[in-house]
């Protein structure tokens, strides 16, 4: 059965009716679309000027501070770089501060680093764990730190699953070492197939690495320790 053909007149009236409530509605509501309209744009406007503001010039003034910082990690003063040293700032404090900046975000990283170094590390942990990344340099770097770290606290099952993460990431540098670390880890847990796993990964993918000359003995002692 062929539908019924509306009346041109009629689709009119109907498309007339629908605009007319369309203006009513604005019409009876115009002050608070406008209001709503009005506080979108402070908004936004506040969002702008905080960052180009204050996230900004707190950014810089915590970039400066984390100079002395690191000259004194580059000279292996951790307790200096993590804690400062009386008159400037250290890691720790710039990490604990200045929210909302990458200095502090920064700052979490190699805070980590200090109290790992220090044998401090749940407080390392903690603050690897509060590093955000997407560097390719990095955020290896940052997952086998926090993977050292499970080992140093015991809990060698997260310690792998940091470092089979890590190694999963094609970075020349830091892959061989996160691996590396990963099979031994398993070789702790007697658990040789893995390991060797780990070990042949490293050896056939990152041969060009000094990690590769050595994989070779850890196969073969782990094969004999697997029959």
């Amino acid at each position: 059965m062929a539908n019924k053909k509306q009346n041109p007149v009629e689709e009119t009236l109907k498309a007339d009716e629908a605009l007319s409530k369309t203006a009513v509605f604005f019409e009876e509501h115009a002050k608070v679309i406008i209001g709503c309209f009005v506080a979108l744009i402070v908004v936004v406007a506040a969002i702008v000027l905080f960052q180009t503001q204050y996230v900004t010039t707190k950014n810089e003034e915590a970039s400066t501070k984390l100079a002395q910082c690191v000259y004194y990690f580059e000279q292996d003063s951790f307790a200096l770089a993590l804690n400062g040293d009386g008159m400037n700032e250290g890691f720790a404090d710039i990490a604990n501060g200045y929210r909302f900046t990458e200095a502090r975000n920064l700052a979490c990283f190699y805070s980590a680093v200090c109290c790992y170094n220090l044998g401090q590390y749940q407080d390392a942990l903690d603050y690897v764990q509060r590093f955000k990344t997407k560097s390719l340099n990095y955020k290896p770097a940052a997952i086998t730190l926090e993977g050292d770290c499970q080992v140093a606290l015991g809990n060698i099952d997260a310690a792998i699953k940091c470092f089979e993460k890590a190694g999963a990431i094609d970075n020349v540098l830091t892959a061989p070492r996160a691996l590396a670390k990963a099979g031994v880890c398993y070789e702790e847990q007697k658990n040789y197939a893995k390991a060797i796993k780990c070990y042949e990964t490293l050896k056939d993918k990152y041969f060009d690495s000094p990690l590769a000359q050595e994989m070779e003995k850890r196969i073969e002692r782990c094969k004999i320790l697997n029959k």
